[in-house]
């Protein structure tokens, strides 16, 4: 494979084609200082050794500091941390480079304890705030702190540099017209808008010397208004190139961009095109990133022949194993990232510690080892994420584990899920599971109703009940109409022809099911009582469904609540007002209830029984899984 095959970066000769790349992690304390819990997340990626390790973002400056738990290399007193996470990573051999990141307007006040700073005093779409423009002098300092922290990197032991120039940050303020209204020297043309980052670049260099690797990391296109295209930054690039950048990483457009970058709707290396265009132009090595969750994925893209490295961060906190695991010709046991952002970017915008929804590993690598060898034999009765997750550990541990599920798959609603248009990757997670219980020898009763009789027949020490949710159904005149039925069925049954469709609900199941029958019907209608739709739906991933939602023409309506349902129509109060609108077919997207007929049963018999995931409350896909874990973990018998 071409992804384990070795390449330089200038002087720096890496193993491998793979980088992990920076990776906001929320993992330090409020003063930039590392953590040991941010050196055991990077120690348990080293030992599956990737070609190269890049560390950030790291703060240059207080002002470019966008959360307070995140990476320092502003001071000195940073050094010794850093330090310490360089020589583990070395211990394994693997190079690691640290990235000079300011935030710019991107940091928030309250973080900062004044206002951001930016090229101009636009209003941030991100942050909501106004920026206050840098002065010449102030640009002069804040330049020089690009090569004082390069100095740091070095005296750290890091093996190079990355410059943080993309996703909107600081050096992206500077050169797009978006957020540049400068009259002086570094405003108004493109050359002068460039001259920031160059400054930069050369400042950087100075710091480091002629053959410390500097890499240069882009938005190969904005994706904003007024922004950078991908024919700017080709005109851009070989200046970097020009101004001794040994390589450039390239990703996809601004944090604040209306196009998907990294959610689970963006195909699987849809922008490398990005970086390809930008290495047609360039004799250095590019880095092609963004939504390349897998092997085979970064071997399409190398197999072209225009980059040279493959960029990962996602993929390598679902599972640190994955190069040691494609190495071993096991790459189809590897744990994949779905793109669902639930523990990684979420997280970020929460100032939350970062994490995966698939992996709860990943961030307590010191807190959560794997429990104690278990002896026994345990049922766990539902497939899908709890009882999967429940039934992979108990395995793990030891346990003879039987797992019940009525259907003639696993996956429960994580396979309905992925019949939604742009929601495919939960197929990935429902097949890596059952190559995992495969694997470790889980027995599977599928296609099988457990009772309480079969449960109770002396061959189980324990039972985990993980039968989550069945289909909710409001107080409305109506509902057992024969032209109603769920959003579960909707999408089981495959339902066409289904005229013109209304939707009761407009949560996240709302949301899935609508855009799932948009292709199947006349027209599709939600019905929300609420003043929005999809706010169970996170803040990284509601804007792309809400967006798809307006592509697909589905039509929403808000303070609507239905009061009750005819053969033909419903009575439906908007705003207050009664209003009759048709349907032909209405759906039934209100909150699931706890499928708790068995556990009930169970109530009456002498089996130990513990209750796990969705039942017990609603929950997202991260809560279902870590809380799995955490049960399955401690389990004792």
């Amino acid at each position: 494979m071409q992804l384990w095959e070795p390449v330089s970066i200038g002087d720096l000769n890496l193993e491998n084609r793979l980088v992990m790349l920076a990776t906001h992690m929320s993992h330090c304390e409020e003063d930039g200082m590392v953590t040991n819990r941010l050196i055991n997340f990077y120690r348990e990626r080293a030992k599956h050794k990737p070609g190269l390790i890049i560390v950030g973002g790291c703060y240059t400056e207080h002002l470019g500091m966008s959360t307070p738990t995140m990476i320092g290399i502003s001071k000195d007193e940073h050094v010794e941390g850093l330090t310490k996470l360089v020589d583990t990573i070395h211990s394994y051999n693997v190079p690691a480079a640290a990235q000079l990141y300011h935030a710019g307007r991107y940091a928030h006040s309250i973080v900062l304890g004044q206002q951001a700073v930016s090229a101009s005093e636009d209003k941030c779409r991100l942050t909501r705030e106004n920026p206050r423009s840098l002065t010449v002098e102030e640009i002069q300092q804040t330049v020089e702190n690009f090569g004082e922290s390069a100095k740091r990197a070095k005296r750290a032991g890091f093996d190079a540099v990355e410059i943080l120039g993309s996703a909107g940050y600081l050096i992206n303020q500077f050169l797009a017209q978006a957020t540049n209204k400068r009259s002086d020297e570094y405003g108004g043309t493109f050359e002068a808008r460039s001259r920031f980052p160059i400054e930069i670049v050369d400042t950087v260099r100075k710091a480091v010397g002629p053959t410390f690797p500097v890499l240069y990391r882009m938005s190969g296109e904005d994706f904003v208004p007024n922004g950078l295209t991908l024919d700017d930054n080709r005109s851009f690039a070989p200046r970097l190139v020009e101004h001794s950048i040994d390589a450039i990483n390239v990703t996809g457009g601004w944090h604040e961009t209306r196009v998907p970058q990294i959610t689970m709707d963006v195909p699987r290396g849809g922008y490398a095109y990005l970086a390809e265009g930008i290495a047609e132009v360039v004799d250095v090595p590019v880095i092609a990133c963004n939504r390349i969750n897998s092997v085979s994925v970064a071997e399409r893209i190398l197999s072209r022949g225009k980059i040279q490295l493959i960029g990962m961060s996602r993929g390598l906190i679902a599972d640190p194993e994955l190069p040691t695991k494609s190495q071993a010709d096991q790459q189809h046991l590897t744990r994949p990232c779905i793109g669902c952002n639930q523990g990684c970017l979420d997280h970020v915008f929460l100032i939350a510690p970062v994490t995966c929804a698939l992996n709860p590993m990943a961030g307590y690598e010191e807190e959560r080892k794997l429990g104690p060898l278990g002896v026994g034999n345990i049922a766990v009765v539902g497939g899908g994420a709890a009882g999967m997750e429940s039934s992979r550990v108990l395995a793990m541990r030891g346990f003879t584990v039987t797992l019940f599920d009525e259907q003639n798959h696993l996956g429960g609603l994580l396979r309905l899920a992925a019949k939604v248009p742009g929601r495919g990757e939960f197929a990935a997670y429902v097949i890596y599971m059952e190559r995992e219980l495969k694997r470790l020898a889980v027995k599977l009763r599928l296609n099988e109703r457990a009772s309480a009789e079969t449960l109770s027949d002396g061959e189980f020490d324990c039972v985990l009940i993980a039968s989550g949710t069945v289909a909710g159904a409001p107080p409305v005149d109506g509902v057992e109409m024969s032209h109603v039925t769920s959003a579960y069925d909707a999408i089981t049954l495959s339902l066409n022809d289904l005229g013109k469709v209304a939707v009761v609900v407009g949560g996240a199941l709302g949301c899935y099911v609508a855009l799932y029958l948009a292709s199947r019907s006349d027209s599709v209608h939600i019905y929300e009582a609420d003043e929005a739709l999809g706010v169970d739906l996170s803040r990284t991933t509601r804007w792309v469904i809400l967006k798809a939602l307006k592509e697909k023409g589905i039509h929403t309506h808000t303070n609507a609540m239905v009061t009750e349902i005819d053969t033909t129509s419903m009575s439906v109060l908007i705003d207050g007002v009664k209003n009759d609108v048709d349907a032909k077919t209405v759906v039934l997207a209100t909150r699931p209830q706890p499928q708790d007929r068995l556990l009930k049963q169970l109530e009456n018999t002498s089996l130990r029984v513990e209750v796990v995931g969705s039942i017990r409350k609603p929950m997202n896909l991260l809560e279902i899984i870590h809380s799995s874990f955490a049960l399955a973990n401690s389990l004792e018998i």
